[in-house]
């Protein structure tokens, strides 16, 4: 995965849910320029500011697209060193490098300070800068264009609420960040669910970082992580999904790790993005190219929705370098107001793919929520953003509609693939290579098929199998 070849590319597949098609893009939403306190080898590398750096990521691997989020106040001189003039400039920059279907250039801010009790928000969606500063070094007057205190994050949290086009991201949060009145007891984490916030915050990031790495051969990977602490705000009952953070501090725009926040959207343009973002189409991922597929009856990652039925989840990993699961797990959680954490209720090993049917007894007009976490065989780590799930009855298997299961042989197979089902009924049968293409297909109502794949390229591909009460994923070899 890792590599010193630096070239502009964008991978992705694409997946068809709910009448709407989806492919995948790679970037990062949270970067600094000299404009504040990045850039901080300026000197040697002469980029200064966000029309620099956006060159330099269109020309790194494996990014899509990169959003500047500089420091919303000035303090001092490059700590952050933030004016309200450069703020329009900053936008100007964005677009005069943005390419709709080619690269993305977002420019936004990141509110606040990371004091105790503090913490920093990414801002994206407010063309006037939102601040506290009333006298700073360079301007006349006050440091914003939208006041709003230094450590007021209810004035913040709802200000964002109330823009349409805005959204946040609570940047490297702690469990005792975004207090209402200083102290850990108000933090976000521990107190009540709040439904304003709710609609303001979309995610949090796997991991973030190294902001002050200066590598740029895609190999210098955060040592830490914010699971917990993601976590944690799903047990209070937050909707907000898992992403991936850079908080480039030095000219290393998409080259200092291969990790990447990975958006699920139609096409690559802004308007696309922002709405991804708002619901939540979006992984973390400390890998560049893979592609997460997590749904429930074609609703992908980020869904809210109801039913009165088990829901059945599917997630399929494709790897476009051939990297193989390790496992993948997935886990599930329920908002009752008890702050408990999600648990583990599935887990498959080494399968690129894995279903899981929830046919445990469910409280009516309660809300569960299930997301996926996916370890590769290097190590490398994915979680999705969750799909919740409200069912609108008490729901349970009934004994006329239990879960099929199959066998097929020979594997590997080079000719004719014989299949057997636990009973006859409608099924459809599809072959998917490692990229996520479907390759062949066949529907029938029977119990036994046999499947001629003497035309079928050899490889090794996901057989997939659907009936009316699930989906079946098994690995199968084509010589």
């Amino acid at each position: 995965m890792r590599s010193n070849i630096f070239f502009s590319i964008i991978f992705f597949v694409t997946i068809t849910a709910s009448a709407q098609t989806y492919n995948y893009y790679f970037g990062n939403l949270h970067a600094h320029t000299a404009l504040s306190d990045g850039n901080k080898d300026s000197a040697s590398t002469g980029v200064h500011d966000p029309s620099g750096a956006y060159a330099f990521a269109k020309l790194s691997q494996h990014m899509d697209f990169l959003g500047i989020s500089e420091h919303n106040h000035y303090s001092s001189s490059r700590n952050p060193g933030f004016k309200v003039q450069s703020y329009q400039p900053g936008f100007t920059m964005a677009n005069a490098a943005n390419q709709d279907g080619t690269f993305l250039a977002l420019f936004g801010m990141e509110w606040g300070v990371s004091s105790t009790y503090n913490g920093h928000i990414v801002i994206y969606g407010f063309n006037q800068l939102i601040g506290w500063e009333t006298s700073v070094p360079g301007v006349v007057g006050n440091n914003y264009d939208i006041f709003n205190a230094k450590t007021d994050y209810d004035g913040i949290f709802r200000k964002i609420k109330n823009n349409s086009a805005a959204f946040s991201y609570l940047a490297h949060p702690g469990f005792s960040d975004y207090t209402t009145n200083g102290t850990s007891s108000t933090a976000l984490a521990y107190s009540a669910y709040n439904a304003a916030y709710d609609s303001a915050i979309v995610g949090t990031p796997l991991r973030s970082g190294l902001a002050f790495s200066t590598f740029t051969d895609y190999s210098d990977y955060p040592f830490g992580d914010y699971f917990s602490y993601y976590k944690k705000l799903l047990s209070v009952g937050y909707h907000l999904g898992c992403g991936y953070d850079h908080d480039n501090h030095y000219t290393t725009f998409g080259r200092s790790t291969g990790g990447r926040l990975v958006v699920l959207m139609p096409s690559l343009t802004r308007a696309n993005l922002t709405t991804a973002m708002q619901r939540m189409n979006f992984y973390g991922s400390d890998d560049w190219n893979a592609k997460i597929d997590f749904n429930t009856n074609g609703n992908i990652m980020g869904s809210i929705i109801t039913g009165s039925t088990n829901p059945v989840f599917n997630v399929v990993h494709n790897d476009m370098d051939g990297e193989q699961a390790d496992s993948i797990k997935i886990w599930k959680g329920i908002n009752n107001g008890t702050g408990t954490y999600a648990t583990v209720v599935y887990t498959s090993l080494n399968n690129n793919t894995a279903t899981y049917t929830d046919v445990s007894p469910m409280i009516q007009n309660m809300e569960y929520y299930y997301f996926a976490e996916i370890k590769q065989a290097d190590g490398q780590w994915i979680v999705t953003s969750p799909i919740w799930y409200t069912n609108t009855s008490f729901v349970g298997i009934k004994e006329n509609e239990k879960e099929f299961e199959f066998n097929f042989f020979p594997n590997p197979v080079n000719e004719t693939l014989n299949i057997s089902m636990t009973d006859c009924d409608d099924y459809k049968i599809s072959l998917i290579d490692i990229t996520g293409r479907i390759v062949f297909e066949n529907s029938f109502y029977d119990k036994y098929a046999s499947l001629d794949l003497s035309k079928i390229t050899s490889g090794v591909y996901t057989l997939e199998v659907k009936s009316k009460t699930g989906i079946k994923f098994k690995k199968l070899i084509v010589e």
